[in-house]
């Protein structure tokens, strides 16, 4: 777990099944490559809750073993009450809509997004 001087990211898409848990997991191997990964707290979540507690789809898994990167993720949904949601230092938002949703639903933990 990253220290208190530790910066955060979570990458947010609807489902939380394809895009932001790759994205987690690149970033997790980058940042574990350049020896930075004690220094990051790495996440990933949903809008929605269709997909809780589900493996991210096969076809995301097999191009992430194919580049070397593994995963144990399991989708989530990104709640209003969860203190890293409002701590985060950077979002990525995977989804053009999901940045709305999310801008709506938390406005606080918004700054600063990058949507991809």
């Amino acid at each position: 777990m990253a220290g208190s001087s530790s910066k955060s990211v979570l990458f947010v898409c609807l489902g939380n099944i394809c895009r932001s848990p790759i994205a987690e997991a690149v970033f997790r191997k980058m940042a574990t490559e350049a020896g930075v990964v004690d220094k990051w707290v790495i996440d990933s979540g949903a809008t929605s809750d269709w997909n809780i507690g589900s493996s991210p789809d096969a076809r995301g898994l097999a191009c992430l073993r194919n580049h070397g990167t593994e995963t144990s993720h399991r989708a989530r949904q990104v709640q209003p009450d969860v203190p890293w949601l409002f701590l985060t230092s950077l979002s990525f938002v995977c989804m053009s809509e999901v940045g709305k949703m999310i801008s709506y639903r938390h406005p606080p933990a918004l700054a600063p997004t990058l949507s991809i």
